[in-house]
């Protein structure tokens, strides 16, 4: 199970503090982070979070939260709240999950698109310039997460870890309580439909481009910040692995959690 804000465990995870072949590590993210179990407390590994806390030399305090945007996460109380980790606890990592909810959440996937009318094509269905305008915000965001860890954090050789992602496939499909139950109505799909992008290809060039674009964007920071590590999770899912329009079940959070593991996070376990 992973480390989360809850006191008990907190307490756990300061008695194990100090341990030399455990890597200290601060989560701070959305629903890839957080996204609860089937059962609310029981069941699965639910979110990418508890499949790296499988792992018993990683200690994880998880402070992320679902529906958190990126510029939310460095701003206001929860940018106080980080810092404070940051700079009274000895870090090892920042793993750090940010942005796919300033694109595709709820009042935001909308704010991008334009109504589809004969002749047009899916990509002048996208107001590039209310696009252009959120990636600056989110690219702004990451460096100014870089600057802030660099400045305030207790271990100066902490380094910052995100991810990517993946290409999320439109459709009705939103929260449901126990996997059965639905509690509201899916994040994309209705705002295409609103606008009359109704065509399957036409709605998935649309996500993929947003999220293509994302990614360059934080590729861009990484290349501006050494502290910065982008895991490009692009293309890792099939079809059978999504549990909704934009979470994976446990099998895809598995598989993005190891691609993480595996290009960022193994070759920093102390020895």
């Amino acid at each position: 199970m992973p480390v989360t804000s809850d006191s008990r465990t907190y307490k756990k995870l300061l008695e194990d503090w100090y341990r030399p072949n455990k890597l200290r590590v601060l989560a701070e993210g959305d629903s890839w982070f957080a996204y609860p179990r089937k059962y609310l407390l029981f069941g699965g590994d639910s979110n990418i979070i508890d499949h790296l806390a499988d792992n018993s030399r990683l200690l994880i305090y998880n402070t992320s939260c679902n529906g958190d945007e990126a510029v939310d996460m460095v701003s206001g109380e929860q940018k106080l709240s980080l810092l404070k980790r940051l700079s009274h606890n000895e870090f090892d990592l920042l793993l750090f999950s940010g942005g796919g909810n300033d694109i595709v959440g709820r009042y935001d996937f909308g704010f991008f698109i334009r109504e589809m009318k004969p002749g047009k094509t899916w990509e002048q269905c996208i107001n590039k310039d209310r696009v252009e305008m959120k990636l600056q915000q989110i690219e702004n965001t990451y460096r100014i997460l870089c600057e802030l860890t660099l400045d305030y954090s207790k271990n100066p050789n902490i380094q910052i870890i995100t991810h990517t992602y993946d290409l999320v496939q439109p459709n009705k499909k939103g929260f449901e309580l126990f996997d059965v139950i639905p509690l509201g109505r899916s994040w994309v799909y209705p705002y295409l439909k609103q606008k009359g992008i109704t065509d399957d290809n036409d709605q998935k060039k649309i996500v993929t481009y947003l999220l293509t674009q994302f990614k360059e964007r934080l590729q861009a920071v990484a290349a501006e910040y050494p502290i910065l590590t982008v895991v490009n999770t692009q293309g890792l899912l099939n079809d059978s692995e999504w549990l909704n329009e934009i979470h994976p079940n446990s099998s895809g959070f598995g598989k993005v959690a190891d691609c993480i593991f595996e290009n960022a996070i193994k070759s920093r376990l102390p020895q």
